[in-house]
């Protein structure tokens, strides 16, 4: 009856201790599955406000975490930001591909429609560096003609 009773109690320690273990390894499992959400929603809370480029013209407001920014001129319900100014038309920016750090993609669209590209925009002190990764330009407009922009435009807040 001693040792009924001794193993007994064992057995409670053994499944007191793996239901110990696993209860830990649920909580760490979830926190790692978690943590990548809160950095990228953390990423993306740092790319908001506006910016301008004073030599192009361009002014760019956007707010990565919340697609409630309206367009002027226009009746769409909100996007995440858009590029206006001396360029062809509007730029929206329509979709966060992804957001890491200081550094985040961007899917644009032209007012029109007709083209679409990636940004890659890159937060540093005081400037945000937008690099068009896609083929098409985003042109700008000089006089009544149309001129490519530089690939890497540079806008301060």
């Amino acid at each position: 009856m001693v040792n009924n009773f001794l193993y007994n109690n064992l057995l409670l320690q053994f499944v007191y201790m793996k239901s110990q273990i696993l209860r830990f390894a649920f909580l760490l499992l979830g926190s790692m599955l978690v943590l990548p959400v809160t950095l990228e929603l953390k990423a993306q809370e740092q790319f908001k406000g506006e910016y301008i480029n004073e030599e192009l013209k361009i002014k760019l407001k956007l707010n990565l975490s919340e697609a409630d920014i309206p367009v002027p001129g226009f009746e769409l319900d909100s996007c995440y930001g858009y590029l206006q100014g001396s360029i062809n038309g509007s730029w929206l920016i329509l979709k966060v591909v992804s957001a890491k750090g200081n550094q985040a993609e961007v899917r644009t669209v032209s007012e029109k429609g007709g083209d679409a590209q990636n940004l890659l925009l890159t937060l540093s002190d005081s400037s945000l560096i937008v690099r068009q990764k896609d083929d098409v330009n985003i042109k700008g407009v000089k006089g009544r003609k149309y001129v490519k922009l530089p690939k890497e435009i540079v806008f301060t807040k």
